[in-house]
């Protein structure tokens, strides 16, 4: 009988021990697995896209500008974090839309009548995948939604613009006016919608923090 006693005080001692050991060796792998990020913008790759709809059918005219500034914190240690402390400016005599002869008439047309050398654009609320985002054109600073994603090293930002919000009849009326016959459709309707999509892409730079 003793050394049955005996027997299972050493066989409850072995399994404390064990199961001790177990605990501390898995708590060492879980801790040196963890790694924390600092993210950073390869400013010289970002790329502001737009396009614009003709015809009453919405028909897509796409293009892009070539001089951009974009402000931010150097580093931070998230993407949130990184678009909290973002602003841009872009320069409205660099559109491009791939068309030689379209390009003057945007430039000398429609921005010349919008007021707008430069648009500014400021972050101002960032949340899961959306945010707000404050854009000055033509003399008016308005709110717009956005939504952004992070795929591939590349931050996308999204968002749709109204430009009757910015005043921007009168330049989308001189700009149709000006291309009249270009933005006849098959109705045989002339038409420049006031919609705009907009992407900026961000090449994002990630080194683990030490």
């Amino acid at each position: 009988m003793f050394s049955l006693v005996k027997y299972l005080v050493y066989l409850l001692l072995t399994l404390f021990v064990f199961s001790c050991n177990t605990s501390e060796k898995k708590f060492s792998v879980d801790k040196t697995t963890q790694k924390t990020y600092n993210y950073t913008l390869d400013t010289s790759g970002i790329k502001v896209l737009w396009t614009a709809y003709k015809f009453t059918e919405k028909v897509g005219i796409s293009g892009k500008f070539d001089s951009i500034i974009y402000f931010y914190d150097k580093s931070a240690p998230s993407i949130q974090a990184l678009l909290k402390s973002s602003e841009i400016s872009i320069c409205t005599n660099s559109v491009n839309s791939y068309n030689a002869i379209r390009d003057p008439k945007l430039k000398q047309t429609f921005f010349k009548s919008f007021n707008t050398d430069t648009i500014r654009g400021k972050i101002i609320e960032v949340e899961d995948e959306k945010g707000l985002l404050a854009l000055q054109m033509n003399s008016i600073n308005n709110l717009t939604s956005y939504s952004y994603n992070y795929k591939n090293d590349t931050l996308t930002i999204s968002t749709h613009l109204d430009l009757t919000k910015w005043d921007g009849k009168i330049a989308l009326d001189t700009l149709n006016k000006e291309c009249y016959d270009l933005h006849i459709g098959p109705d045989g309707i002339s038409k420049l919608w006031p919609d705009v999509a907009v992407k900026i892409k961000l090449p994002i730079k990630r080194r683990i923090s030490l």
